[in-house]
This record gives structure tokens, sequence and C-alpha cells, in this order.
């Protein structure tokens, strides 16, 4: 079962975190992260095609030569 917390909830968590000595603070942090780490599902990237790999190209592209650094300055 899967308990979502309020804003309430992470306030009073690090109050109760804050006097901690900075390395406990970081050894909980790590292991909430790697606990939610275990149980996250990656992300999954599909891999750009060639269209869109060209769209995404042609953005940056005019089609005239770069500026001379004197025209830019």
């Amino acid at each position: 079962m899967r308990m979502s917390a309020t804003s309430a909830d992470r306030e009073a968590i690090l109050r109760a975190v804050e006097g901690w000595p900075p390395d406990e603070q970081v050894a909980l942090a790590r292991a909430l992260l790697e606990r939610a780490a275990a149980h996250s599902v990656p992300p999954t990237v599909e891999p750009l095609s060639d269209s869109a790999w060209d769209a995404l190209y042609g953005i940056g592209s005019s089609g005239s030569t770069a500026p001379s650094d004197e025209q830019v300055a």
C-alpha cells in the first residue's frame, strides 16, 4: 500500500532531522533515494527517427554561413 505524504508531513520530517549531524542527514537521504530508485520504473526513451533528427537539426540551421567573430562582437 502506497501512502502519500502531505506538505505538513514533509515539513515535520525535515524539522525532526535538522538537528541530526550532517553525515546522518546525508545517510538518510541516500537511503531514501536508494529505496525510491529500487521501486521506480525507469523511463523508456525511444530513439529519434531520421525525420525527427532532421527536424531538430534544421532548427539550428539557417542555411547561411556562421557569423565571424567581428559580426558577433
